[in-house]
Order: structure tokens, then sequence, then C-alpha cells
């Protein structure tokens, strides 16, 4: 046999890690990095980079070999170095007021059908809308920022101003009262940004109207990622007996009412919840709401064993697992409040059941769905998923922006 000899090519020398400091206005990834930023990951740690991060700004992100890779916000404080913010023009590092306004304007032009006077939406989405650590909530004239970047944080002042000309807002305000925010070293606080005081604004949803307090209520002062459910609750309620558990201000039970629910009970441990829920009953003209003021699991406890059973019931606790170290307790959580919570289906009856934990993935919610409802004398089938609106996009590279994960379950009899 006759050898052959192989010429090799000579191997591209890998570049040498800088000494000093990072390029002022650029951020460059290592090879690891360079590859995740190719496949759309969108956060990065100090260790992803060539230099350390000097100051939070906007930057220039170029690759292992010095190729321009896109936009990027730094945070030397925060375990997150740098975050990305998209492409933009090779080569280019914008000013913050062109940055912004570009990226802003972008986020309004792609929620345009949901603008009406009186509408609530969300109008910034975080990364999903290249601007990561902002986002933004309308409500009909009013506007809510949460902030949790720092480079965010130090332009508002580029932020708001055209925000309020563009939306005609007369109020916005900023919620920045989230614990994330100290990862940033940036306060928490609730404060009047621009315009008038208002405590109250009510929203128009499909014809059904909720009154919202930004300054107080949870969140941005109310669920907006929970539309598609309530539309599909709305639907389902047609003459039913409902249970709205960890109801909030009785979003749902409100829904189930205007779709012609026969009743529906609101269970909440906030006072001033229930009280909301009650307003949006008398202000709709609708007729059957009961408000329980109680602890959702003890309740669940209390109707173990009598007979009283529900042809709907919505489950929307708060987010069980805020780290991945609370998972194994959010699981036996959710496990059990599902489990309770199918026993009280009446025949035929319908489960809606929610996470909005992003470290419980969908995969892990539906099998925690199975495992409460092993040795049940009925099955369940699994009728439809359900996520956040249009208005909360997911990004497919991002597994943690689909936070919310809604299953509609029912009883077969």
């Amino acid at each position: 046999m006759r050898n052959e000899q192989r010429t090799r090519r000579p191997q591209k020398p890998k570049p040498t890690p800088p000494t000093g400091p990072a390029t002022p206005g650029q951020a460059q990834l290592n090879e690891r990095a360079t590859s995740l930023w190719r496949r759309g990951q969108a956060w990065f740690y100090a260790d992803d980079l060539l230099a350390p991060v000097a100051a939070a700004e906007l930057v220039r992100v170029v690759d292992a070999e010095g190729r321009a890779c896109g936009l990027g916000m730094t945070s030397p404080q925060s375990k997150l170095a740098l975050r990305a913010c998209g492409a933009w023009a090779e080569g280019v590092l914008p000013c913050r007021e062109a940055f912004f306004h570009t990226r802003l304007a972008a986020a309004i032009d792609r929620r345009v059908g949901r603008l009406g006077t009186q509408d609530g939406a969300r109008l910034v989405h975080g990364e999903a809308d290249d601007l990561p650590g902002l986002v933004v909530d309308r409500y009909g004239p009013v506007l809510v920022i949460q902030v949790t970047a720092s480079f965010v944080e130090a332009s508002l002042d580029a932020i708001v101003p055209f925000l309020a000309e563009r939306m005609g807002a007369e109020t916005v305000i900023a919620r920045t009262d989230v614990a994330i925010r100290k990862l940033e070293g940036l306060p928490q606080e609730v404060r009047l940004l621009h315009g008038a005081r208002k405590e109250q604004v009510e929203i128009d949803e499909d014809g059904l109207l909720h009154l919202v307090e930004p300054f107080t209520g949870h969140k941005t002062g109310f669920y907006l990622d929970q539309r598609p459910a309530r539309a599909l609750v709305r639907e389902l309620a047609k003459g039913r007996v409902v249970l709205d558990l960890f109801s909030y201000q009785g979003a749902f039970s409100l829904s189930a009412l205007k779709g012609g629910a026969a009743s529906a009970t609101a269970v909440d441990q906030s006072e001033r919840a229930l009280e909301l829920a009650q307003i949006g009953a008398q202000r709709n003209g609708l007729l059957g709401l009961a408000v329980e003021r109680a602890n959702v699991f003890d309740y669940l406890r209390g109707l173990r064993d009598g007979d009283r059973r529900f042809d709907l019931i919505v489950l929307d606790p708060p987010a069980f697992a805020k780290s991945r170290r609370e998972l194994d307790g959010a699981l036996r959580g959710y496990r059990d409040l599902n489990r309770q919570a199918l026993r009280l289906l009446a025949p035929h009856g319908w489960l809606v059941t929610c996470s909005c934990s992003h470290h419980m993935t969908p995969p892990m919610f539906e099998d925690m769905a199975r495992q409460a409802a092993a040795g049940l004398p009925f099955k369940i089938a699994l009728h439809q998923r359900v996520g956040a609106g249009a208005d909360h996009p997911v990004w497919l590279s991002m597994p943690e922006s689909e936070y919310l994960k809604t299953l509609v379950l029912r009883r077969i009899d």
C-alpha cells in the first residue's frame, strides 16, 4: 500500500487575551462567548469577556477576532457584565439618544394595533425588543417603567421625554421597586417621572373595564400578560360555576362573568385586591361575584372533604421559584395546589393552571401537572397550552423569556 503524505494547513493562532483594560466603547468576547453570541445568547458574565468592564455604558461588541457583532450594555457591578442589544450599522456606536429613540420607536410600531386610548399593553419587553433591563407598560394615558440595568437607569432623561411625547402620556411612573435591582447597585423605589400623579386609571380589555392602580398594584399595576388566558376563560365560562384562586383583583372572575358564568368566587389574601374585584363587577354591571379573603392552600384544604364542586377553576399563583434553589419546593407547592384543584372539578370541568416563574420550564410544568393528575378516579386531558400575549414576545434563543405557562386541562368522565 502506498503511503500518502498529507499536507496540513497552518493553524491560525488563538488571540491572546489583553492584559490591560477594555477599549472604551467596546466589549470583546472570548471564543466560547463568541459562539454563544452567534447562537443568540443574550447575557454574558465577566469571564466571557477578554477584558474587564469599567463602566455602565452602551458598547460595540466584537468577537474574539475583533469582528463586529452588534451592540451591548455593560455593567461593572452586576454578575451580568454584558447584555446583548441587537444589531446596528457595523462599526457604528450610536449616541444613547439615537439608540433608545430608534429601539423604542420600533417596539411601539410593532404594537400599533394595541394602542387605543383605553388599551393596556406592554410597549417594551426587555431583551425581546433589544432593550435589556427595560420594561414599559401602558395603561391608557399612563406609562409605567421598570428598570433593572444601570445604563438604562442613567439614560431615563433620554427615554422618558421621548415616550411621553410619542404616546401623549399624561403620567410616567417608575416602578423600580423590584429586588433584582440590588444586583445592579440600584435603589428600590417608586416615583413619578413625568406629568400629573394618577392613583387610578381604567383600561378597556375587549369591552371589559379594569381599574388599575399603577403606584401600588402588583407588577406594574396589572397582569397584562394574562390577556390570552382571560379571553379563553371568557369563552369557556358560559353557564359555569367558577373558582378563581389567587385572584388578585378578580380579572379572571370578571372575564368569566362577562362570558356568562353562573357565578364566580374570587379568593385572595389581599383585602384591597378583593375590593377592586367588587368595584370591577359593579363598574361592568356584572352579577354573581363572591369574594373570599383567605390563604389559598388553607381554603382548598377546607373544601377537600365537602361536596362543593366547580365547573371551571383558575389557578394563577405567584412565582414560587424565584431562583433555581427554590425549584424543588416550588414543584411540591404547584403539585399540591393542582391536585387539590383537580379533585374539586365537577364532571367535565376545566382547570386553567398557570406558572409565571421562568425557572419552571414548560416541560417541568407539564410533568408537574401529570404528577398532580396521577391516581385520580377520572382522566385528565390536556386541552390547550397558552402563553403571554403578542405584546410579550418570546425570544426562541432565550428560554427565560417564556416565563408564563398556562395549561388548560379538562376532567374526562
